[in-house]
């Protein structure tokens, strides 16, 4: 896999609504409660939860067309 960089709330804040949601259902498969919660709210990096998706959740190589890398899975 091509290096990615650290996921960054501006980052996180340009992508789609669709984009996010898909990135929240990845790292949060069996939550969907949280999911729905986090997708309406803004990212707080005080918070465990939002620490565990800046972690996991991360910017692709330059010129890719996916948007966000989860778990060596691109998500588009």
């Amino acid at each position: 896999m091509a290096k990615t960089k650290k996921m960054t709330i501006k980052y996180w804040n340009s992508l789609s609504e669709n984009s996010r949601w898909r990135a929240l259902k990845h790292v949060f498969p069996l939550m969907p409660a949280t999911i729905e919660m986090m997708a309406l709210e803004k990212p707080d990096l005080t918070s465990g939860l939002w620490k565990t998706v800046f972690k996991m959740v991360r910017i692709p190589e330059p010129g890719s067309f996916y948007k966000t890398v989860v778990h060596n899975t691109y998500i588009n």
